[in-house]
């Protein structure tokens, strides 16, 4: 009899240690996440875009109107290092897009 509910007990553990790692994939959280944070990374992925972009931008700036204080060319490298800047962090994103699809295995 002891055995018996030591087993029921050890089961009843085990089933709510697996609920709480989520290994069961059918369910969800209360606010729709899946239990493997899968929305908290793509939040991540979105806000590490957004300053990718940014950042670019102002670092491009910041040169160009340094360049247009030294040289008195007010705004011309202003705008061709903001257009710079905003082609840097495009391309950073896009960067980040193809690591984060993977690696390519050749078939189209």
């Amino acid at each position: 009899m002891a055995d018996e509910d030591r087993d029921a007990r050890l089961t009843s553990l085990e089933e709510r240690l697996r609920k709480a790692r989520g290994d069961d994939p059918a369910e969800t959280q209360g606010d729709g996440a899946a239990p493997d944070g899968s929305r908290s990374n793509a939040l991540g992925i979105a806000f590490r875009i957004g300053v990718d972009l940014v950042v670019g931008a102002i670092v491009g700036a910041i040169i160009g109107y340094a360049i247009d204080g030294w040289l008195e060319t007010k705004p011309l490298f202003l705008i061709v290092f903001l257009i710079l800047g905003f082609a840097a962090g495009i391309r950073n994103i896009m960067r980040e897009a193809i690591k984060l699809q993977g690696p390519d295995d050749g078939q189209a």
